[in-house]
Parts: structure tokens; C-alpha cells; sequence
């Protein structure tokens, strides 16, 4: 037999963590000095002169095909068959043939791979011997791959013989449609006796080597599928008793959980995990390329490890639901679908990661779909597509009803191996920079409502300082819709956080509140004393015995007040502004009844701001003039009038400029006192105001320097602004 030049690449192959197979170094094999050296050529040569001094030499056949094998030599499959025909009673060659046979494109030499590994399996019953085990692990594949071919079958219930991608593609009322009155579940058990068989060998494989992490990551797929969660539980319990040293088994355990929204078990599960996972293993759990936009995967994928680390850490914090709980329940969601991706569509035979694969990639993106319907192609009948030829393929079609998202994928028949069809993978390509990430599966994001936030900055009490004050409008009635008339616990807090999510100022309160109106909104208004920075604000309110939730989410520049400048604090609005005395000189002075710059028609809008920095004339006295615009900004024109209230002696007049806006001027003279500091406040009753979007313009300008300033605030009158 002459002998064939094998590269060192051989040696890299083999030690790939994908491969099914010990590598090289690890076993007793012919010419393993010369592999030592990395003569593969002379390995290969030893083998063939094994073989020539005894060709019923089994161990020759199997050791210089494991040689082919690593580089992907056609030649294997000789090898193993020879050493097959010589030791019919070896399990160990009957895997190795399948192993081969398994990873060819050509769909004939696949489905040999079903009998091959029968015989394997029979053969380790019978003699025991390396390979018992892995025989009945091969063996679930087998039954795994033929239960694909079936799971989630529909049958056409209408005219219809086929899935047109185009009607997947169009309107979503059409793909509706087409899933309400086209097609229906197949209502038997389509594949059951495939996914029985299945579990039985997963199980057996489990018996004999319970520590089997390959095995149980297969078999929790199956009963998460098949509504087990908690026989998925246990069965990881078991695992890591029996591998306790085992991350990839604490993995599964933290899947199990988060599937049964058992949130801080699972938590405890993914950090066991994390800290045991090689990392290899631990790689694709920090990899956040996997859940970004295309262009920002490629980004991120050039980053440094520490870089890399930092963007994750900043992502998950932001990503929190909520702050006030203790997990982080959309990262957990992240872990737990990554785990069941590597353990559902792994493909050591063509050394692909889960989520290399396109089914892989929409289910790290998007969760469980609403819908999983498969369909033969051109056939009534899937079997019969699944046993006909190459050109007969199964089609895929997942359903995101919340987004609208559908994705279209073709099964190869006999290897169970899908792609997106048609235009589909342009179609993922575009939503993925359109919708990167979607957690909506996760009931704390699903069932979050909204806080609505007004924030307004301040000069603080020092000049290296800012105030911000928070007012907010909690929709509790939405929130305890669930709960009887009744006194219900409930925390609200806002968290201030750095641009490292470092916690800066927190303000949290436990209290009771009385439920029963559905109307009911809650205002709840914090202030902090913060460095001008760049920060992320984040209001919540939880109710925790309806399992109920809001936030709000802001991003927040401080800016620094200076002495150099005229300056003009935020323009505060508000229900209701009135001082608490004569002597107020600061915000902080007067009663607010907070609102979120949203109005019922005819309320009045109270206006609160400060001016900064004004120059005083020879005597000490500040004079300035204030205008105020309050212009209509997005319906049809029409016209309206404000009264303003709280006694302005000195307004120079209110006047009307065309049909969507009203203007104010007036003069004030103040004795300054140190800072050049003074706080204004008003009161404004929209008089027939249609129900629209409003801009409101404070401009101050200093009659002793010149200097302008201008203040911006937009508010919503609406019958409902108060409930939205």
C-alpha cells in the first residue's frame, strides 16, 4: 500500500475541542514515536507496513484512518470498513465508520449511518469493550436526527401543497393568515416513536456513565421540549452530584431552572458554572458579538479581552430589568439559551458550535418562537419527503408573534442539517441591525410597564456640584390589576450609575399602598447631589405580591454651572408650584406636585426655573426680562389662549402670534444677593388647548450686561395624559 504525505496539520485537528475522537497523542498507536516527532508520513508509513506484516491487523486499519480522518481523507472510510470486516464484534471500528459516514455531504453515505451504529450498539451489548457507552450515545443521535425529520409537523388544511416563502416575507396579516386557515399541527405525535427511542438510549448512556455531560445536555433538550421541566431539573441534579467538578453540567442545571423561572437558583447554577467552565467552554458566555448588530459584532470581535469583558459587563447592567431585584434575569435568559443551543445543535462531526448554525443564531437573537411548524416540501405527506432523495427537503418556518419576526430554514433529510432558505438570510441580516436582541420571553421584561420620568437639573449647593430632581408618575392601577381591593406592599427606588454602572446615589423606599382603581397613579419625586458627569437613571416601582414591575430608563449629561456665564437651570413643570413661605431664594423652597410634562386640557401648567450668574448694577439690583412662548407643535392649527395666574404685576402684556402660539413678556428688578442667583415661577392655564404636543421657551436676558439665555420644555395635553 503506498503511503500518503499527511501534514502536522493532522495533530491540530485532532486536538480541536469539536472532535469526536481522543486526539492522536492519547492513544497507543502504530508509529507513535514518529508522531512524536510530528512525522505524520512516518506514522502513516508504520501503519501500511503493520498492515502488509498482517492484514487481519484491526488496530492498523482503525489507527491509519484515524490518520486520513484528520485531514479529511476520503481514504478513511476503507480503513474503518477493512478493520469492520476483520472485527465485526468491535464497537470501537463500527463508531468510527459512522463517524465518517456522518459527517459527508452525500446523503446516501448518510443514510448508512442509522444500521452502522446499530451494529456498534449490538456489538457493545454483546462484548462489552470500548465504545459501549458512546454506542448508546450514537445511538440517540440517530434516533435524535430521524425525530427531527418529523417534530412539529403541520399538515396543509386548504388549497395549499407548499410553503411560499414570499408569503412569509409579505404583510404579516398575510403569514397570519396562512398559519390561521392554511395549515394546522399535525394532531398525533409525529416522530414520537424516533423521540422515545431517543430518550431511552440518553438514558441508558446515562446509566452506564452517569456523568455523561453530552448525554444529559441532549436529553434536557428533549424534555424542555416536550414540557418537562422539572424531570429537566432533576435530571441535571443528578448530573452535577455525579460531575460536580463539571461546568458545563452546572449549565445545564441553570437552564433547567431559568426554564422553570426559578430566577435565583439559577443564578447560584450559572455562577457555579462560569467559575468551572475551561475557557473554551467559558468563551462564548462572555462573547456579546453574538447578541449585537452586524457591524458592532464585527467591532467588538477586534476588541481586547479586557476590552471585550468591560463591554459585557456594561451591557448586562444595563440590560437589568430590575435593580431593585437581586438577578439579572435577561442574562440568565442569554446563558440558558446558549446552553440549550450548544447542546441542541452542535455538530462535532463537521466541527460547528450551536450557535455557528442559523437556527442557532435566531434563538441566541430571539428566544423560543410562538410558532415551530415544519412541512415537506411539494409533499401531503413528510415522510414521504423525508425519504425521497437530496432534492426533498423539509422546510422550517419560526414565528416571533410579539415583533412580527418569521424565519424561513430548509432540513436536510438524513442529517438533519438546516440553513435559511430562499431570501431569508438577507431577511435575518437586516432585522438583526434592526432588532439585534429581544428578550420577550423573559416574564420580567413581557409584563414590565413604564414609569413616566420628568428630570430637571439645578445648580447645586456648591458650584462643583449639581442637583437633580426626579418626578415621577407610577401606573399602579395597571400594575395590581391582578390583585383584590386591598393594601399591597410596594419599593420604589431611583439608581443613579456611573458610565462603569458603579451605583453613585440610590434612594429606596418600602411602603403600602391601598389598590382597587384601575386609574390609580402613584408620583413619587427624588432628588440627588451629583459631580456633572455622564450617568444612566433608572426609576422602578414593584409590587411583589402580584409579581408585578415598572421603570423608567434615562440617560442623563449634568452639566456644570459656572460664574462666567448667564446661565438657566432646567424648566421645571408641574401640576401644581407654590412656595412654601416668603423667604424662598432656591427650588428646594417650594411645594411641587410632580408631574411628567403631561396635561388634561384646561389644568394649569406650573413653570419653575433658576437664573444664574446675573449682573447687578451699581446699587446691587439684578434687572432682567423674561419671555415665554408656548407654541402648538403637532396637530392641525388651531387656535387657543393662556391665562397666566399667580399675579405678575409687572407683565408687560400676553399676545397672540398667529393661531398656534402664545407669548408672555415681562421685566423684573431684584436686589441681588451673592451669585447673581434668583428663581421664577408661574402659572398657565391653557384656555381651550386642543389636544396636542406643546414647546414652552423661557428666554431670560440680562438688562445690565446683555447677555440671553433660553430654557426649553415640551408637555403633552391629552384627555388621558394622565394614564399613558
Amino acid at each position: 500500500m503506498p503511503s500518503r504525505l499527511l501534514p502536522l496539520l493532522a495533530l491540530v485537528a485532532l486536538g480541536s475541542p469539536l472532535a469526536p475522537w481522543p486526539a492522536l497523542a492519547q492513544r497507543p498507536l502504530c508509529g507513535a514515536e514518529a508522531l512524536t516527532r510530528g512525522d505524520t508520513t512516518a506514522a502513516a508509513v508504520a501503519c501500511e507496513h503493520a498492515i502488509a506484516e498482517n492484514a487481519r491487523d484491526t488496530e492498523a486499519y482503525y489507527r491509519l484512518g484515524r490518520l486520513y480522518e484528520a485531514v479529511g481523507s476520503r481514504a478513511a472510510e476503507e480503513q474503518y470498513r477493512l478493520a469492520t470486516r476483520y472485527a465485526p464484534d468491535s464497537a470501537k471500528y463500527w463508531l468510527a465508520l459512522a463517524a465518517v459516514l456522518r459527517a459527508q455531504d452525500n446523503v446516501f453515505a448518510r443514510q448508512q449511518v442509522g444500521g452502522v451504529v446499530d451494529r456498534a450498539r449490538e456489538a457493545a451489548r454483546a462484548h462489552g469493550g470500548t465504545g459501549a457507552v458512546e454506542a448508546e450515545y450514537r445511538s440517540a443521535l440517530v434516533a435524535w436526527d430521524r425525530y427531527e425529520q418529523y417534530a412539529n409537523r403541520y399538515l396543509f388544511a386548504g388549497d395549499a401543497v407548499a410553503v411560499d416563502p414570499y408569503v412569509l416575507m409579505g404583510e404579516w396579516k398575510e403569514v397570519d393568515d396562512f398559519f390561521q386557515r392554511q395549515v394546522r399541527p399535525d394532531p398525533g405525535d409525529p416522530g414520537g416513536d424516533d423521540r422515545r427511542a431517543a430518550e431511552d438510549y440518553l438514558r441508558a448512556t446515562l446509566a452506564s456513565d452517569p456523568r455523561h455531560v453530552a448525554a444529559a445536555g441532549l436529553l434536557t433538550v428533549l424534555l424542555l421540549e416536550t414540557d418537562r421541566g422539572e424531570e429537566a431539573v432533576e435530571l441535571a441534579r443528578h448530573l452535577v452530584r455525579a460531575a460536580p467538578d463539571s461546568g458545563r453540567a452546572w449549565a445545564l442545571l441553570g437552564t433547567a431552572l431559568v426554564r422553570t423561572l426559578a430566577w435565583p437558583a439559577a443564578a447560584a447554577a450559572f455562577d457555579t458554572a462560569l467559575r468551572r467552565l475551561s475557557p473554551a467552554e467559558r468563551a462564548p458566555y462572555g462573547n456579546l458579538g453574538l447578541l449585537l448588530k452586524g457591524v458592532d459584532q464585527a467591532r467588538f470581535g477586534t476588541l481586547a479581552p479586557a476590552q471585550q469583558a468591560q463591554r459585557d459587563s456594561l451591557y448586562w447592567a444595563v440590560s437589568q430589568p430590575l435593580f431593585l431585584a437581586d438577578v439579572n434575569e435577561v442574562r440568565l435568559e442569554f446563558y440558558a439559551r446558549l446552553t440549550y443551543v450548544l447542546h441542541r445543535w452542535t455538530d462535532p462531526f463537521r466541527g460547528v458550535h450551536g450557535f455557528e448554525t442559523d437556527r442557532g443564531g435566531v434563538y441566541l437573537r430571539y428566544g423560543p418562537p410562538d410558532v415551530w411548524a415544519a412541512f415537506g416540501r411539494g409533499r401531503q405527506s413528510q415522510r414521504d419527503a423525508v425519504e425521497g432523495l437530496e432534492s426533498e427537503r423539509n422546510t422550517i418556518v419560526w414565528l416571533y408573534r410579539g415583533p412580527q419576526l418569521r424565519f424561513l430554514f430548509t432540513m436536510t433529510p438524513g442529517f438533519a442539517r438546516t440553513t435559511f432558505s430562499s431570501d431569508f438570510r438577507s431577511y435575518y441580516e437586516a432585522q438583526r441591525n434592526l432588532f439585534p436582541v429581544r428578550f420577550d420571553n423573559v416574564p420580567a421584561v413581557a409584563e414590565m410597564d413604564t414609569i413616566l420620568v420628568q428630570f430637571a437639573q439645578f445648580r447645586g449647593q456648591t458650584l462643583d456640584s449639581t442637583d437633580l430632581g426626579v418626578f415621577s408618575l407610577m401606573p399602579i392601577g395597571r400594575m395590581a390589576r391582578r390583585a383584590a381591593v386591598g393594601d399591597l406592599p410596594i419599593s420604589v427606588a431611583a439608581v443613579v450609575r456611573d458610565g462603569r454602572m458603579r451605583t453613585v446615589a440610590r434612594v429606596r423606599r418600602d411602603e403600602t399602598i391601598r389598590a382597587g382603581d384601575a386609574l390609580q397613579i402613584e408620583r413619587r419625586s427624588f432628588r440627588f447631589s451629583l459631580l456633572p458627569a455622564e450617568y444612566l437613571l433608572r426609576v422602578e416601582a414593584q409590587l411583589p405580591s402580584v409579581e408585578r414591575a415598572a421603570r423608567s430608563t434615562s440617560l442623563l449629561s449634568l452639566r456644570r454651572y459656572g460664574t462666567d456665564s448667564l446661565m438657566l437651570s432646567d424648566v421645571l413643570v408641574a401640576d401644581r408650584v407654590a412656595p412654601r413661605d416668603s423667604t424662598f431664594t432656591r427650588w428646594t423652597d417650594f411645594l411641587v406636585s410632580p408631574s411628567t410634562g403631561r396635561f388634561t386640557p384646561d389644568a394649569p401648567v406650573g413653570l419653575l426655573w433658576e437664573i444664574y450668574n446675573l449682573q447687578p448694577d451699581s446699587t446691587g439690583t439684578a434687572r432682567y426680562r423674561i419671555d415665554l412662548r408656548i407654541t402648538v407643535k403637532d396637530i392641525e392649527r388651531r387656535g387657543f389662549a393662556a391665562r397666566i395666574l399667580g399675579g405678575i404685576g409687572d407683565a408687560v402684556g400676553l399676545s397672540a402670534k398667529g393661531d398656534d402660539e402664545v407669548a408672555l413678556s415681562y421685566d423684573r428688578e431684584v436686589t441681588m444677593g451673592a451669585g447673581g442667583h434668583q428663581v421664577e415661577f408661574l402659572t398657565v392655564d391653557l384656555e381651550d388647548a386642543p389636544s396636542a404636543t406643546y414647546g414652552i421657551t423661557v428666554r431670560v436676558t440680562d438688562r445690565v450686561s446683555g447677555r440671553a439665555v433660553e430654557g426649553r420644555r415640551q408637555i403633552l395635553v391629552a384627555p388621558d395624559a394622565g394614564r399613558r
